[in-house]
């Protein structure tokens, strides 16, 4: 049985978080993009970013399942990726209030696309400023979860299924960025977003297959906040903040560089 126009709105108990600030007159431009699972979502190829003043959406053509046939197991279809960003707008913040999954499922014999996935971290990568900028150059990191939500979804499960879905759901609460002095993306200030997407079908009967026939799209609700940025708050910002997490020496001798990440400390207070 096909079902026409499907549209499925999960809520996680938070009906409306803020209205926040109107958008600051620019939005962030991507400076680079690394992805985990070129296969899925490659940048460049299979893989649009767009970054609107109320959204940021992601288009992925390409993502799909590990395999169209399930022979009773679940199947995943997974992308993940790290976006950098430069020319943040001065005095503003952001948070990720919701997510809209869109899609187009082809499904046979019972498939259902019973679940979808995505967690977005930001990550706030600062340089310890040595007298002189002399060596070695060592970079901080803080970081926090800005949306952690799983959509239990019921699409497809009863026979064949050809059609759009929609699928929202709220973050359980507002997880608020650094507040931009409109230096980060370049020099001693580094700015990303890790996203990790999955979608999961399930086949009870064995016999059938699910395919997304346009891929995943993805739009997260941006929500902005004028602030006043301080130095000492914003390296301190973070759910998790590591000191010395990079350390690159300089050797004088044969004029090169060698960077070392590592977790090298790890502790509740300020990062200098």
């Amino acid at each position: 049985m096909k079902a026409l126009g499907f549209v499925a709105g999960l809520s996680l108990a938070v009906s409306a978080l803020a209205e926040g600030d109107p958008p600051p007159p620019q939005v962030p431009i991507i400076l680079g993009i690394v992805s985990d699972t070129p296969s899925q979502c490659s940048p460049g190829q299979s893989m649009n970013i767009t970054f609107l003043p109320d959204t940021l959406r992601l288009d992925l053509p390409n993502i799909r399942f590990g395999a169209e046939g399930h022979g009773r197991t679940d199947e995943v279809a997974v992308c993940q990726f790290t976006a950098e960003f430069t020319d943040w707008w001065y005095k503003y913040r952001f948070a990720i209030q919701d997510v809209t999954y869109k899609g187009h499922l082809n499904a046979t014999d019972g498939v259902q696309l019973y679940q979808l996935k995505a967690n977005t971290v930001f990550r706030y990568e600062n340089r310890k400023l040595n007298p002189g900028r002399a060596p070695p150059d060592i970079w901080n990191v803080s970081m926090s979860t800005m949306i952690d939500n799983t959509a239990n979804t019921a699409i497809g499960g009863e026979g064949n299924f050809d059609d759009d879905f929609s699928v929202s759901g709220n973050s359980s609460h507002l997880e608020w960025s650094t507040c931009m002095d409109g230096g980060e993306g370049t020099g001693d200030v580094k700015t990303k977003l890790v996203f990790s997407l999955t979608a999961t079908t399930s086949d009870k009967t064995g016999k059938g297959t699910g395919v997304l026939a346009r891929g995943l799209t993805l739009d997260f609700g941006i929500v902005w906040e004028e602030c006043y940025p301080d130095r000492a708050v914003k390296n301190a910002w973070g759910e998790t903040r590591i000191d010395n997490w990079s350390v690159c020496t300089y050797n004088n001798t044969n004029q090169t560089s060698r960077a070392i990440s590592r977790t090298l400390r790890r502790g509740p207070g300020p990062l200098l």
